[in-house]
């Protein structure tokens, strides 16, 4: 049986540990499912799974911790093909519950299990409540959870409530034993009833559990939106490293990195999540980022537009002829102008609000009209039904633009906001959560254009490493097998190898330390050189404090660092950033998951708020992009192909019009 069919559409349900004591887990799980119309057989006290007649889909377990894995023994025998286990005392508790989680899983063998420590599953259609909630969310909605906190589990049936969100699947992993966040992903994706696919995420486990979500996660949203609220952001305490790509390579900067390479839409709060499921799952998505506005407060809606230009809309003057079409319907004294104002006409609120709105949506000027019902307009339940009839008419008539309502009203007015939202035209508190909500949406429907299957990976590479990474020239010959060109460098022990390398090729030149970290900073670089003179008199000012040094011709370009980090959620990570030895300090760095091909460097370079600099700002010649985008592509794929490689950085790399050239760079290996 599919897991997804197991766990949300089960024939039969088996309960174990059942109970008619009030206030007990068992006696809650039984009212819960009371409501299942599938057949729920009861398992108390002493009884086993094994003792029931007939096949069991799903088993809801609520046994003491200690009792668990004999549970999922009996299921396994029994041929139940999912269980979710509420009971907690497991890896959460320490050592001990480690162990005892361990046991379950051995025992449960091909069973699937959700949990321990659970919140449990629901299936708002069926229904199905094998949950601690109080309630289920209203059925009927295409929004699906999955929550890693089993508190918001149970706080989205009021948060549903509230907003009169309609949902279709919930879940709370808790432990995550078996089942991971990766599977469920790839069951909800695959789900019709699932539109809008919403994560409360805490953490993903290891490198291969991590990108297995993000490799589903990548696969969906070309379709349905996937919108994440992750929990426990910090920075990495990688100050210190020695490594730039380490020291940059921030867990949220990662994360970041990878939710946007997968179309992923991240948001910052569970409420932010539910405003942009119901932004998304009930309106159609905008086609761009114009937004018409229709207030009867001037202030208000100044400040809509203010928030709407930070996430990325715009508020665009509207033309003369729909101007005055608009002008037709409102009193003299008010603006055709976007945001129009209809001012305080009240009498007036159940013409205006629907028809301006219809207007703007029919003209093609707008993406998105958002009516700002703000105290009387609000309390005005005539409005709010007019409003709701003409979006009902625009999605009839097969309009695409969306129809956001930005509500400023006193909690008596509630009652209009969720005729509203009962009909599918969500309403956001205040212009804050309403400009939030659109933006989310915008960037979604930007997103899931660009979004593309991943690039195939390299081949491990089979001949072995150099044996010394630190020796740069070693270096930089495995680097050009990655087709990542470097400067032409001599390793020098004596000053008058130096000097004999300067005599033999075009200057100036750069003398450095051949092996330091951060050479800069320690005075290791010695620029401008003009003749071999120069070149020796520095060489030798180096070689007292350094057993080698690195001879280069100077070279000139665009500074950009090009790193790569073998992450421990994620496994290979390439980095990109302006700056060269600046790069930490100026902070504008993107990060994606290995491999890329050049399409996807190329956007990750043009994501950089620098990215002028490498499109010919202020008159300077433009870079070749696709030759820095292969640097970036391979920096990648040195890191997949080779696993003993821990990581690189390439800094800086000079950009020119012609060509990318690593003129710094180190490599990292395990054994380091």
């Amino acid at each position: 049986m599919r897991l997804l069919t197991a766990l949300f559409s089960p024939r039969r349900v088996a309960l174990v540990g059942a109970s008619d004591r009030p206030g007990t887990l068992g006696n809650l799980l039984a009212r819960n499912l009371e409501s299942f119309p599938g057949e729920v057989v009861a398992v108390r006290g002493g009884a086993s799974l094994r003792d029931v007649e007939g096949e069991i889909d799903l088993a809801v377990v609520a046994v003491p911790a200690a009792a668990v894995p004999a549970v999922a023994a009996d299921a396994a025998a029994k041929g139940v093909a999912a269980m979710v286990v509420l009971s907690g005392g497991f890896a959460e508790t320490g050592a001990q519950g480690v162990a005892l989680q361990a046991d379950l899983v051995r025992a449960a063998g091909g069973v699937r299990v959700i949990g321990p420590n659970c919140f449990g599953i629901q299936n708002c259609d069926l229904p199905l409540n094998a949950s601690i909630s109080a309630g289920l969310p209203r059925g009927g909605g295409g929004i699906s959870l999955i929550s890693q906190s089993g508190a918001y589990g149970m706080a989205i049936y009021t948060l549903a409530t509230d907003e009169r969100a309609r949902f279709a699947k919930i879940l709370a992993p808790g432990n995550t034993c078996d089942v991971t966040i990766a599977e469920l992903l790839a069951e909800l994706r695959t789900d019709p009833a699932s539109r809008t696919l919403c994560l409360l995420l805490e953490s993903l486990g290891g490198a291969g559990v991590a990108r297995a979500f993000v490799e589903q996660a990548r696969l969906a949203t070309p379709d349905k939106p996937v919108i994440v609220a992750k929990t426990g952001r910090s920075e990495a305490g990688a100050r210190a490293a020695t490594s730039h790509t380490a020291a940059l390579a921030g867990s949220e900067a990662i994360w970041s990195g990878a939710f946007r390479q997968a179309g992923i839409v991240a948001v910052r709060s569970g409420q932010e999540l539910l405003d942009a499921a119901r932004a998304m799952d009930g309106q159609p998505l905008p086609a761009g980022p114009r937004v018409g506005i229709v207030t009867n407060s001037g202030g208000t809606g100044v400040e809509l537009a203010d928030l709407l230009a930070d996430e990325g809309m715009t508020v665009p003057a509207l033309s003369p002829a729909l101007q005055e079409e608009i002008r037709a319907l409102l009193p003299a004294y008010a603006s055709p102008v976007n945001p129009i104002d209809v001012t305080p006409v009240w009498s007036r609120y159940a013409e205006l609000y629907p028809k301006v709105t219809e207007v703007l949506a029919r003209s093609g000027e707008v993406d998105v009209v958002i009516p700002v019902l703000l105290q009387r307009a609000a309390v005005d339940a005539p409005t709010a039904a007019a409003l709701r009839d003409a979006v009902a008419a625009l999605r009839a008539e097969g309009s695409g633009v969306p129809v956001y309502v930005c509500w400023v009203a006193p909690r008596a007015a509630q009652p209009n906001a969720d005729l509203l939202q009962e009909a599918g035209v969500p309403c956001f508190d205040w212009p804050a959560r309403t400009a939030r909500a659109a933006g989310h949406a915008h960037r979604y429907a930007l997103a899931r254009q660009r979004t593309r299957p991943a690039a195939t990976p390299p081949l491990p590479r089979q001949a072995p490493l150099p044996v010394d990474l630190a020796d740069p020239v070693a270096a930089a010959g495995l680097l050009a097998e990655y087709g990542i060109t470097t400067v032409g460098s001599a390793l020098c022990r004596t000053a008058a190898e130096a000097g004999a390398f300067a005599a033999a090729s075009d200057g100036p030149w750069v003398v450095k330390v051949a092996t330091a970290a951060h050479r800069t900073d320690v005075g290791g670089v010695r620029l401008g050189l003009d003749g071999p003179d120069e070149v020796t008199a520095a060489a030798q000012e180096l070689l007292a404090g350094a057993a080698t040094v690195l001879v280069q011709p100077q070279l000139s370009g665009v500074e950009i660092a090009v790193g790569a980090v073998r992450d421990p959620s994620f496994g290979p990570v390439v980095m990109v950033g302006l700056g060269g030895i600046w790069v930490e300090v100026l902070g504008d760095v993107a990060f994606a998951l290995a491999p890329l091909d050049r399409a996807e460097a190329r956007e990750l370079l043009d994501g950089l708020r620098g990215a002028a600099l490498l499109s010919g700002a202020r008159g300077a010649a433009k870079v070749d992009l696709d030759a820095l985008a292969d640097v970036v592509v391979g920096a990648g794929n040195l890191l997949l192909a080779c696993p003993a490689l821990t990581g690189l950085d390439l800094n800086p790399v000079l950009a020119t019009a012609d060509r990318a050239v690593a003129v710094d760079w180190k490599l990292s290996s395990s054994s380091d």
